[in-house]
């Protein structure tokens, strides 16, 4: 985190050095002509507010589902909806403050980076909940363990790409914003195409339980979580392509400077899908109990993913599988 602290500070800098020219005394009048005016809009109180409040009531509420179904992997999911949230009452501050650039970076880099916390949340689930279904075969050639190391890392590499983009772009010299914004481009492109390839590995898991387990597939409870995390895809999908599409038009393009694109698609996506988890919280599903053949070092139970043993939800059933484990009976959520 101190390259990014670092790729912050620089960035702010930059836009210190680059703010050369003269604004206008009035940043209302026009704010689609002033080259001061980043946004090139004046951002809206009612809806920045409303959003604002949503996702710190999602995150407040996901807050309290974790603190009463421990699982302590959907934290950065649940930090990063705070952020969010945050962003979005910096536009509100920022409506007052046009020209200022300092409070500008800060609520772009809030907003545009916070979602990189919702796709890390997402990779860590698929690899929880197949090492919980002791489905890591149908992940081949993948490694459940590996896949969250994997596309963490590559979610960590493009928010530092996007951070020295979005950074820059901020600035308003022309030619320096420019810039930023090609390499952001780029950061949001390579997540994107990560962010494909995981939902393509998502997909491949339910597809070859469907047609190879059928005792697995029957089992009851996890599907509603897999079929929850595949919502949450196709909605953090929707933001990537927008992001991916607004910025080739450049950082002044059509979509970049028009308010009504960002809150519909990007900021109403990601509430959906963090929503989502309000629903399906993955610890209400995700417990020792419901653990398909566990080992006596199993890390679902060395790492707490629930945090009541004794917890029994609305859909709790019990079913004996066919040739279970070792012998054991499995009791899984409807």
């Amino acid at each position: 985190m101190r390259h990014s602290v670092i790729l912050f500070l620089a960035a702010g800098l930059a836009v210190t050095l680059a703010q050369q020219q003269d604004c206008p005394s009035d940043p209302y009048v026009d704010p689609s002509q002033d080259t001061c005016n980043p946004l090139r809009y004046v951002p809206s109180i009612p809806l920045n507010a409303v959003a604002a409040a949503l996702y710190f009531t999602v995150a407040i509420i996901l807050t309290f589902l974790n603190y009463k179904w421990r699982a302590n992997y959907m934290l950065c999911l649940v930090i990063g909806a705070y952020c969010e949230g945050l962003g979005l009452a910096l536009r509100l501050a920022l409506r007052n403050n046009l020209h200022s650039s300092g409070l500008y970076i800060v609520m772009y880099l809030f907003v545009v980076l916070s979602p990189c916390a919702f796709l890390a949340g997402d990779y860590i689930l698929l690899g929880r909940l197949v090492q919980h279904l002791d489905g890591t075969q149908y992940l081949r050639p993948f490694k459940a363990r590996l896949i969250s190391r994997i596309f963490i890392i590559s979610d960590v590499i493009t928010f530092l790409i996007q951070a020295a983009g979005g950074g820059l772009s901020t600035a308003n010299k022309p030619s320096v914003a420019e810039t930023g914004g090609h390499i952001f481009l780029a950061g949001i492109a390579a997540q994107m195409g990560s962010f494909i390839l995981f939902s393509f590995i998502w997909a491949m898991f339910a597809f070859r339980v469907r047609f190879q387990d059928q005792d697995l597939w029957q089992r009851k409870g996890w599907k509603s979580l897999h079929w929850a995390l595949g919502f949450t895809c196709i909605c953090f999908m929707i933001r990537s392509v927008f992001r991916t599409v607004e910025l080739s038009e450049g950082y002044i393009g059509y979509l970049a400077t028009h308010e009504r694109f960002f809150l519909g698609l990007d900021t109403l996506p990601l509430f959906l899908g963090i929503s989502t988890y309000v629903f399906f919280w993955p610890g209400k599903y995700i417990t020792p109990e419901t653990r398909i053949n566990p080992g006596p070092s199993d890390p679902a139970i060395s790492h707490g993913e629930s945090g009541h043993s004794d917890h029994v939800t609305p859909h709790t059933t019990t079913e004996t599988l066919a040739a279970p484990p070792m012998g054991e009976k499995a009791s899984a959520l409807a």
